[in-house]
C-alpha cells in the first residue's frame, strides 16, 4: 500500500474511533449523537461509491475501467426497476406512527431488491455448478 493510502485509511481510522468514543462518552443520548453517526456512516458509503468508480481510472489493467463502470450501470439500473416495480401500499399493521408513503416506496424497493439479489445469486450458483459440470 502507498504511503498516501495508508494515511489516508489511518485519517479513516482515527475519525471512527472519536465518532465511537463521543457515542460512548454520551451514552448515545440525544439524536444529536445518532445522527452523527448516520452521517458518518453516510459520509463512508458515498466514499466507498466514490473510490471505487475512481480507481479503476488511475489503475488501468485492460478494459478494468469499462467493466466498472458498466457494474455500476447495472447496479443502477436493478436499484431502479426495483424502485419502479414497487407500490408502496401500506400494510395491516398498528403502530403508533404510520410510516409515509415514500418510506413504504423505499421499503418495498428494497426488500424487492433484496429478491432480485437472492435470485441472481441462486442462478449464479446453480449455472456455474452446471459449467463446471459440463467441462
Amino acid at each position: 500500500m502507498s504511503k498516501s493510502a495508508k494515511i489516508f485509511t489511518y485519517i479513516i481510522y482515527i475519525i471512527s474511533v472519536i465518532v465511537c468514543l463521543g457515542f460512548y462518552v454520551f451514552n448515545g443520548s440525544g439524536n444529536k449523537m445518532v445522527s452523527s453517526i448516520l452521517n458518518w456512516a453516510y459520509i463512508l458509503c458515498a466514499l466507498a461509491v466514490l473510490i471505487t468508480l475512481v480507481m479503476p481510472f488511475f489503475y488501468r489493467s485492460g478494459g478494468s475501467s469499462k467493466k466498472t463502470l458498466w457494474e455500476f450501470g447495472v447496479v443502477v439500473l436493478l436499484c431502479l426497476v426495483s424502485f419502479l416495480i414497487a407500490s408502496g401500499s401500506p400494510v395491516d399493521a398498528h403502530v403508533a406512527t404510520p410510516p409515509t408513503h415514500a418510506t413504504l416506496k423505499w421499503i418495498d424497493a428494497s426488500l424487492i431488491l433484496s429478491i432480485i439479489l437472492l435470485v441472481c445469486a441462486f442462478l449464479c450458483a446453480v449455472f456455474s455448478g452446471l459449467f463446471k459440470q459440463r467441462k
